[in-house]
């Protein structure tokens, strides 16, 4: 049924019937204006009811027919123009910022309490394990460590004389010279002597080892973050961070194991595995590119920001990488080589066989744009003015990206929409 028949069928139902028109001569004096009063109206509601239906017409067909006929206006329709990416990279499946973290950092704080009277390190130094970074006035201890010394020497020649003098008491008991109590009293103060040599040796060794500690030194190799002390400042180990809070040194990281702690929303968790491909981009250095893979998932999750943490392994990390310092994470399920760029060795082996082969272009477009069929997957690719219905052919997926391996060429426009009501030969701006 067309718009003309259906607009008749309307405009008859608006006539009266015959039956049901009024009868009856009209009254004097009147007959002939309401007569004419009749027909105005009869006239007006004809062209009301023909505007009616003209307006429901041209709704429900005319806006279609004008834009799907032949030199009509054409319809309004999202479109976007593919690229080709020279890398032949497949495009992240998820980017998120996070912060560069160091495997090992430790807290240095003093062993023994006294006035630092030298420093030999600054905040940003490169130091090695075991390297002295202060020293804290040792007077006191090398005095106590003298003092036990010297009581050392003392339980030690008591004790050679208690040597001496059991051995004589023995050999008289044996010839029954001696009495028994003589004998027992000589074991005794040899064991005595012997207890004592133990016990200086051990407060010897208690006191060397505070004078030692007076010479603070770096217990791992890396950087310094920070310097809390100055010469001439007291430290206390008693005190730890508390009342005494420059009992801490300072702070040391080792930057050969970096890694970076990233929130990722629940909502794309299911996007990233462990053992994906990373590249980290560091805000201070934005051209700078180091490869990396997710370590460690947490099985939890932070319930007042709705985010899962993910600890990606920095593979390549140098002295440009920042501890803190906030860093860009992009996840790639391409299990491939690293991207372009991602070291400055691979970018200075111009000789090398990669170098010699240039690399493939791909094309990369919405997987919305694509409209499947039984006879395979197709874009509307607009020419010359028109969507015209092009079969590709697809190949990696990276996340809502699809890999066009056939079909498309770099510069090719089409419809980003297919589910948009769009028809072969359409015209699209």
């Amino acid at each position: 049924m067309n718009a003309t028949s259906e607009l008749k069928q309307r405009l008859e139902a608006l006539s009266i019937e015959k039956a049901q028109r009024p009868r009856g001569a009209p009254r004097a004096g009147t007959g002939r204006a309401a007569g004419r009063a009749g027909a105005v109206l009869l006239r007006l509601a004809f062209v009301a009811a023909l505007g009616a239906g003209g307006y429901f017409a041209w709704m429900r067909w005319g806006a279609a027919a004008l834009t799907m006929a032949p030199g009509a206006a054409p319809a309004e329709i999202r479109t976007l123009r593919v690229a080709a990416r020279g890398d032949a990279e497949a495009p992240p499946v998820l980017t998120a910022a996070g912060k560069i973290v160091s495997d090992h950092r430790v807290q240095v704080v003093t062993k023994v309490s006294g006035q630092i009277v030298e420093l030999r390190f600054e905040q940003g130094d490169q130091v090695t394990r075991g390297q002295v970074l202060a020293r804290i006035e040792d007077v006191n201890y090398r005095a106590r460590r003298d003092q036990a010394q010297a009581e050392l020497e003392k339980s030690r020649a008591n004790l050679a004389y208690q040597e001496f003098n059991f051995a004589r008491v023995d050999a008289l008991f044996r010839d029954s010279r001696a009495s028994d109590q003589e004998h027992v009293d000589a074991r005794r103060w040899l064991d005595d002597a012997r207890a004592q040599v133990a016990a200086h040796t051990a407060a010897l060794e208690f006191a060397q080892k505070a004078l030692t500690d007076t010479e603070v030194i770096a217990p791992i190799a890396g950087v310094v973050l920070e310097r809390n002390v100055e010469v001439g400042d007291f430290v206390a180990a008693e005190g730890g961070r508390g009342a005494n809070a420059n009992a801490q040194f300072a702070s040391i990281a080792d930057m050969s194991k970096l890694r970076v702690e990233v929130d990722v929303s629940e909502l794309d968790i299911i996007r990233v595995e462990k053992g994906m491909r990373c590249v980290i981009t560091p805000d201070a250095y934005k051209e700078q590119r180091y490869t990396g893979r997710v370590m460690w998932i947490d099985p939890g999750a932070n319930y007042a920001k709705a985010t899962v943490q993910v600890k990606v392994r920095i593979d390549n990390p140098d002295a440009r990488l920042r501890v803190e310092g906030a860093a860009q994470v992009a996840f790639f399920n391409d299990p491939r080589g690293a991207a372009a760029g991602d070291s400055d060795a691979a970018a200075g082996d111009s000789h090398g066989a990669a170098a010699s082969q240039p690399a493939r272009s791909s094309i990369w477009i919405p997987e919305s744009a694509i409209r499947k069929s039984s006879s395979g997957s197709a874009v509307f690719a607009l020419v010359d003015g028109r969507a015209r219905l092009t079969l590709i052919r697809t190949g990696r997926q990276s996340g809502t990206l699809v890999e066009v391996l056939d079909g498309l060429r770099d510069g090719d426009t089409i419809v980003a929409d297919a589910a948009a009501n769009v028809t072969d030969g359409q015209r699209v701006k």
